[in-house]
């Protein structure tokens, strides 16, 4: 696992995936809640994602799914949490690290972009996240920050 610093939108188009920070709630609409970080980027730059997520998770239930892909990049959800309203849930974020590392090798992927997994509107600790899933990502995994 790599530390990379920047603006994940500005930087993903050199990576095979960016992955986008998500829960498992869906709406009454269909659409999972995407309402903040880098989620709610994703969904400003691509209305329709919210829908497409919240039919895999009714379908398929919260893990990592390919959403998108633009031009070679493919969005991924990556769950950190259940409901958008809860903390996130560090044995969730070790089941998605492992869900990922499962696609990775199954479509060849070799660099992947990764926000601090659970970390800013999740509520938890980098300095606690980053020993745990370092011991389940290895170098094709990017993980960004400002």
């Amino acid at each position: 696992m790599l530390n990379v610093k920047g603006n994940a939108w500005d930087v993903y188009n050199d990576y095979d995936v960016l992955c986008i920070t998500t829960n498992g709630f869906v709406k009454n609409n269909g659409e999972c809640v995407m309402g903040r970080g880098i989620a709610l980027e994703a969904k400003k730059r691509f209305p329709s994602i919210a829908k497409v997520l919240g039919s895999f998770i009714k379908q398929y239930g919260n893990r990592c799914m390919k959403l998108a892909k633009i031009k070679d990049t493919y969005l991924v959800s990556f769950p950190v949490k259940h409901n958008w309203y809860e903390m996130a849930d560090i044995e969730l974020i070790k089941r998605s690290c492992l869900q990922l590392t499962e696609m990775a090798d199954k479509f060849n992927w070799t660099k992947i972009l990764l926000p601090r997994p659970g970390c800013g509107n999740g509520g938890l600790n980098w300095n606690d996240v980053e020993p745990i899933i370092s011991e389940l990502l290895d170098d094709r995994f990017y993980i960004i920050t400002f």
